[in-house]
């Protein structure tokens, strides 16, 4: 394999952008410009006929009331009814924002329906076996890289002797039937996980997150945190400090950080779990 070939196959790794993301990304955008040429026909509609001219004078600006189907210089608007030359500008200006939208929109579309079809990162998988023998992919396979970062080896907390058994689906110990729960969920959902893998924090220390998952789509790690004792006062400034931590080091909730709590009166909900699932769009 060539150098050049290593290095391009790199830059596209680090710059890497599912297609799944990109189609997401385009089908958010048409929403938000069909919703506004939608708006654009329906002020139209009241708009007044015939369009707005523009002259000065005197270094003073005139306004002239056009009709489309006449000619001419157009009807002069007086300053008492300036709001009519508005609402004729407002017109010519609505007509064109609608048609650069639906110009857009259009191209939007076709993108879309590209991204559903056909991408760079769909050529290797449309190659005979034959041909996958002996060729060089530009990104490496996923099932390869779930499987490696399934596979990755680390160092957890250890056990207290007196510290319930509680085991997941997969024979996995955890700590809680919080815990539990969440590891079996993820684990129906076939979605990758580290359990209580330490990652380090800049001015905290070493933390043990109870799950690390891997968002597969995206190639992109997230932290799970379930704050299991929030009625504990100790607990809870404990909880708090860890929190600051986590965003002072890049961790943010509704990013790469899942944040979860329960009390002694306020249980886990197993629909909160489904539905932070459903959220980060993990499956």
């Amino acid at each position: 394999m060539s150098k050049k070939f290593t290095q391009a196959a790199g830059i596209y790794e680090q710059n890497r952008v599912c297609s799944e993301d990109v189609k997401g990304i385009l089908e958010e955008r048409k929403t938000i410009l069909d919703s506004l040429i939608a708006n654009m026909q329906e002020s139209l509609k009241k708009a007044p006929s015939g369009r707005l001219r523009i002259s000065e004078c005197n270094n003073k600006k005139q306004y002239y009331h056009c009709n489309n189907s006449e000619g001419g210089t157009g009807v002069y608007i007086p300053k008492e009814k300036r709001n009519y030359a508005c609402r004729l500008a407002q017109k010519s200006y609505d007509e064109k924002v609608m048609r650069e939208a639906k110009k857009e929109s259009d191209l939007l579309q076709k993108m879309i329906v590209y991204y559903e079809g056909r991408t760079v990162d769909k050529v290797f998988g449309s190659l005979s076996e034959g041909r996958k023998e002996l060729v060089q992919p530009i990104e490496e396979g996923l099932e390869k890289y779930v499987r490696e970062w399934s596979g990755y080896k680390y160092q957890g907390k250890d056990f207290a002797e007196e510290a319930a058994e509680l085991y997941t689906d997969q024979g996995e110990r955890v700590r809680s039937k919080s815990e539990l729960i969440i590891a079996n969920i993820l684990c129906k959902n076939n979605i990758p996980y580290r359990y209580e893998c330490p990652v380090e924090l800049k001015g905290y220390g070493t933390v043990y997150p109870d799950f690390t998952i891997l968002d597969v789509k995206r190639r992109k790690e997230i932290l799970w945190e379930h704050l299991g004792m929030m009625d504990d006062p100790v607990y809870a400034e404990q909880a708090v400090r860890k929190i600051q931590s986590y965003m002072a080091n890049g961790f943010y909730p509704g990013d790469n950080l899942i944040l979860t709590a329960e009390t002694r009166l306020q249980p886990l909900n197993l629909k909160i779990v489904h539905g932070v699932i459903d959220r980060y769009c993990l499956f």
